[in-house]
């Protein structure tokens, strides 16, 4: 079980869990297919006009450094985890060091994509999200189907607003928001100053 499903609030949903696009793994590709061609060439060079040995060596090392290239990209990618559920955007990541970043839905500000010419032929780029409550845009750096991304935060920034009108006992429905507040507080989604306040609005309706 990851981050996300160990840290998810009572009624909170998983609406998308976007993923790096394999065009992380390019730079060790290459490598991988220079290291052939060298040692190809060198395996085709007649006797005397070169030493083929070299030429198979460098190529096979240029081989092993893009498979280890791309070995350890995909460990240290292993380690980040990003959501979007119905209450707020989830980045995890870090290999040595974790940090956690999480934007409450209603507090995104702005939402930008950035992607290349061929990030949108391929399908992937940046989005930069930022919130009231960060110093600088959250960034989930060459991700698959950036668009999905901003539709679901676009769509669904007013869902957690919506929730609260829901067809229940309102002393359940206040006591259960006040838990919800209460979590996103020692999470680190809301300040202090935004928590006493929510709260204070929460027990006037008791």
């Amino acid at each position: 079980m990851g981050y996300v499903d160990k840290n998810l609030m009572a009624g909170e949903d998983v609406l998308l869990r976007p993923r790096y696009h394999p065009v992380r793994f390019v730079s060790g590709a290459l490598g991988i297919l220079l290291g052939v061609v060298v040692a190809l060439g060198g395996a085709v060079l007649p006797p005397g006009t070169a030493s083929p040995g070299i030429l198979v060596a460098v190529g096979a090392a240029l081989a092993v450094v893009g498979l280890l290239a791309i070995a350890l990209r995909a460990v240290v990618d292993s380690f980040d985890e990003f959501a979007i559920t119905s209450l707020r955007i989830i980045k995890k990541t870090g290999f040595l060091t974790r940090r956690v970043s999480q934007i409450p839905l209603d507090k995104v500000q702005d939402l930008r994509l950035v992607a290349t010419l061929w990030g949108r032929w391929l399908s992937y780029g940046n989005v930069e999200v930022e919130s009231a409550g960060e110093d600088g845009p959250v960034v989930f750096r060459r991700i698959q189907n950036p668009e999905a991304f901003r539709n679901i935060v676009l769509t669904r920034g007013a869902a957690p607003a919506a929730a609260s009108v829901a067809p229940t006992t309102p002393l359940r429905t206040v006591e259960g928001r006040l838990q919800d507040i209460e979590r996103l507080f020692k999470s680190g989604a809301l300040t202090e100053g935004e928590y006493k306040i929510k709260r204070q609005e929460l027990i006037k309706e008791l």
